[in-house]
């Protein structure tokens, strides 16, 4: 599985904590660190900035990755220390479960009576019914 964009940036600047760099500098370590990626480099998806209380918070409305780096100004990307990353919680998918059909006991099948029939009759006829029956028409 491959790494994330914040993850090759984390990896690639841990020994410039504290650094600030471009995203031309940044991409240079990127690439020194793994040659043979050819993802490309986005240090604005992984860089969040400061509010007012010095809390770092994601530059747009969703956090594109983890914030490993701070964003100070155009092109300009401050690294991170490890304890001041903020990582990003996964996003997880819920799917609502459908619950199994339950099984009809053999005690509630032999008890068939007019209930049943008058269940079918309120069915519509379905397609290999139908079929049936004009194959008998046409014979």
């Amino acid at each position: 599985m491959s790494e994330s964009n914040s993850s090759r940036i984390e990896k690639a600047t841990r020994q410039h904590v504290g650094a600030t760099l471009t995203s031309e500098q940044i991409h240079e370590l990127v690439k020194l660190a793994d040659p043979t990626s050819t993802k490309g480099v986005y240090p604005s998806d992984c860089a969040y900035k400061r509010d007012e209380a010095g809390k770092l918070i994601p530059r747009g409305k969703t956090a594109y990755g983890d914030g490993v780096l701070e964003y100070l100004g155009p092109n300009s990307f401050k690294v991170l220390p490890t304890e001041q990353i903020v990582r990003r919680k996964p996003v997880v998918i819920k799917t609502e479960a459908v619950p199994a059909p339950t099984p009809v006991a053999p005690a509630a099948r032999a008890d068939t009576g007019k209930k049943k029939s008058a269940k079918k009759a309120s069915q519509p006829p379905s397609a290999a019914k139908q079929k049936a029956n004009l194959r008998q028409a046409v014979q």
